[in-house]
């Protein structure tokens, strides 16, 4: 059961992130700009930036960035809302 339950948040923050960037993508373009388009629309970035490793033979890069709006949050927590009715 636990097992499930984990499932289901993962489930829903992966489906609700890429709807709700989408979705935030989308509905920028139509908003005039102004106060309501900075607050909903506004990504803030999580994360950090690229670490290059050069080891002579062998080189890598890795980094990892997040940009969360607020129509981001809403649809992560209105899917994982939804799968857990399910």
């Amino acid at each position: 059961m636990a097992r499930r339950k984990t499932g289901n948040i993962l489930l829903g923050v992966v489906i609700g992130g890429v709807v709700g960037s989408a979705s935030s993508y989308l509905l920028s373009g139509v908003f005039p700009k102004g106060p309501v388009k900075n607050f909903f629309f506004s990504a803030i970035k999580v994360g950090f930036d690229t670490v290059k490793v050069n080891l002579g033979f062998f080189s890598f890069s890795l980094g990892l960035s997040i940009n969360i709006t607020l129509l981001t949050i809403i649809f992560i927590f209105l899917m994982i809302y939804l799968l857990h009715k399910l």
